[in-house]
C-alpha cells in the first residue's frame, strides 16, 4: 500500500511540473504553425529559420508535399521573426546571408521575410509568400557576332547574394558564365542588385571583343531591383558593327530602349 502511495505521489509530481498544467505555464514554449499554402508552386523544399534577438531560433530543411497544411514547430516564447527560401541548388546560407558560390550563377531563389511574430502565448502563426529574387537575363548576340567564332558570355558584378532576413542584397564578388538555351541565347541568373555596375564580357575565339556595362541599359530601360518580384530581362547586343544594344523586360511588348556604346 506504501508503494502505491509513493507511485501516486510521484506520478502527481510529474503531472504538476509538465505543460499539460494550466496552473504554471510560464516555462512551457510556444507552438508555432507555419502555414505554406502560397509555397510549394516555387519550391519543393524549403530552408526555414526562425529568428530572435539573440539570433537564430533554428534551421529546418523541409519538403513542403509532406506538410499539405502547415509546418508545426515548438519555440521559445518572445518575440520572434520568420525568413524561408527555396530553389538553392549551389547556395548556401551563412548566418543571415544567402551567398553565391565563386563562378557560379545565382540559383532560382524565392524568398520571404515576414514581420515581428508575438510568441509570447500559447500558440502563433505566420503565412509563407515566397517571391521571386532573381532576374534570368537574356541576351540575344547580332548574326554577325554568332558567326564570328564561338562567343562566350560573362557576367561580373559586385553583388553575390542577399539577406535572408531583409532580402536585400549583399556586397561581393559574382561572376558566371552564361549559358546557351535552345534558341542559342546566352541565359544568366543574377541576384537582386544595388548598383548599376554589373557588367557583361563578350569574348570571341577565347578573345575579349567587348564589355557592356549591361547595368547601366538596365536602369535606363526602367528596370526596378526594388520589386517584390523581379521580372526577366532580355537584352539584344550588337558587337562587332554597329555595337546598338536593345533591353526588353519580361510582360512589357514594346522595345524600351536601345543605345550605341
Amino acid at each position: 500500500m506504501k508503494a502505491i502511495r509513493y507511485l501516486f505521489a510521484a506520478l502527481l509530481a510529474a503531472a504538476l511540473s509538465s505543460c499539460t498544467v494550466k496552473e504554471d505555464r510560464g516555462p512551457c514554449p510556444c507552438v508555432l504553425d507555419i502555414y505554406m499554402e502560397d509555397s510549394r508552386e516555387h519550391a519543393e523544399r524549403l530552408s526555414l529559420t526562425a529568428w530572435s534577438g539573440d539570433g537564430r531560433l533554428f534551421l529546418d530543411r523541409i519538403d513542403t508535399d509532406k506538410y499539405p497544411v502547415s509546418f508545426q514547430k515548438k519555440v521559445p516564447k518572445g518575440f520572434l521573426s520568420i525568413s524561408a527560401c527555396g530553389g538553392l541548388a549551389s547556395m548556401a546560407l551563412k548566418d543571415d546571408r544567402l551567398v553565391i558560390p565563386e563562378g557560379k550563377q545565382c540559383d532560382p531563389v524565392w524568398a520571404y521575410s515576414g514581420r515581428e511574430i508575438d510568441a509570447t502565448g500559447e500558440s502563433a502563426e505566420e503565412h509563407l509568400t515566397l517571391h521571386k529574387q532573381y532576374a534570368a537575363v537574356h541576351v540575344k548576340l547580332d548574326s554577325l557576332a554568332l558567326a564570328s567564332g564561338n562567343p562566350v558570355l560573362r557576367a561580373v558584378g559586385n553583388t553575390n547574394g542577399l539577406n535572408v532576413r531583409t532580402l536585400q542584397p549583399t556586397v561581393g564578388s559574382f561572376h558566371c558564365v552564361a549559358e546557351l538555351d535552345a534558341d542559342l541565347n546566352h541565359v544568366f541568373n543574377v541576384p537582386r542588385q544595388h548598383d548599376n555596375s554589373l557588367a557583361l564580357e563578350v569574348y570571341l575565339d577565347g578573345v575579349l571583343a567587348r564589355t557592356v556595362v549591361i547595368g547601366e541599359l538596365i536602369a535606363n530601360a526602367g528596370y526596378s531591383w526594388t520589386k517584390e518580384d523581379l521580372d526577366d530581362i532580355y537584352i539584344s547586343l550588337g558587337v562587332l558593327t554597329s555595337a546598338s544594344g536593345s533591353v526588353d523586360i519580361t510582360g512589357w511588348e514594346q522595345e524600351l530602349l536601345t543605345v550605341n556604346y
